[in-house]
């Protein structure tokens, strides 16, 4: 079973950057082939990561709707959407992507749903490692499509709505029974005189400090220049995700 490390937060925090960092960390330093997951509707792991994407979850289950009383003689409404999800793997030599698209539109979704769930189960022993870049507040876990987490880290700036939606994740976790092994926050380009508020305000919740990054021009710049993560040069950030990654055991 793979190991997943979901990172989530407040639109604009960085969790995506954060993510594909995660993501570069393990292919250079981790054992064993690296799944990530395009949980966020804005749908931008890909671009981060420098991986092209043509067809997503959203987009499967849209056809499915659609098709659903012409599928080919013979063809179960459980084979479609399980070839059509082999399809959707983006396959590249240091990890794969699955890009879950769009929110759900009109209609009954339940059906795919527990098929997305059963597919999960499936494909995640192939991996040694998961890493999933979640919408903010984390509603997809309410509705079952994660079944387990084992490292949760919630990505907060100065912004104080930022700290409000930890918050929130926060009270999630304890609501729903989805099994989180551990729960984090990286505090991220919060001014050096602001980071001891802000860890003030993460005091009364259940998540540990797992570290802080500066604000970094060269990341800054990488992520202007629409470039891929690995690009990345002669920048510290790189170096604190990988201690943060040793905490938890990840490389």
């Amino acid at each position: 079973m793979a190991t997943t490390i979901a990172v989530t937060g407040k639109g604009g925090v960085g969790k995506t950057t954060l993510a594909a960092l995660i993501v570069r960390h393990l292919g250079e330093h981790a054992d064993g082939p690296i799944l990530a997951l395009d949980a966020d509707p804005d749908c931008n792991l890909a671009t981060v990561l420098g991986i092209e994407v043509e067809t997503t979850i959203g987009d499967l289950r849209e056809e499915v709707l659609q098709m659903i009383k012409e599928f080919p003689p013979g063809m179960s409404k459980e084979n479609y959407v399980e070839a059509g999800l082999h399809q959707i793997i983006v396959e590249t030599p240091k990890v794969d992507l699955i890009t879950m698209g769009r929110a759900e539109g009109p209609g009954c979704y339940c059906f795919i749903n527990n098929l997305l769930r059963k597919f999960s189960d499936e494909l995640t022993p192939s991996y040694r490692w998961m890493v999933m870049d979640n919408e903010a507040g984390l509603e997809h876990l309410s509705r079952g499509t994660a079944a387990r987490i084992d490292h949760l880290i919630v990505v907060v700036n100065e912004d104080p709505l930022a700290i409000d939606c930890a918050a929130r994740v926060d009270r999630l976790l304890g609501q729903i029974s989805r099994d989180v092994r551990s729960k984090h926050y990286v505090i991220n380009t919060v001014r050096p005189d602001r980071e001891q508020t802000v860890r003030d305000r993460m005091a009364g919740l259940s998540l540990d400090h797992l570290g802080s990054i500066p604000r970094d021009g060269a990341v800054e710049d990488v992520i202007f220049q629409r470039e891929s993560i690995y690009t990345l040069k002669d920048s510290p950030v790189p170096g604190i995700v990988a201690e943060m990654m040793r905490k938890i055991g990840a490389g």
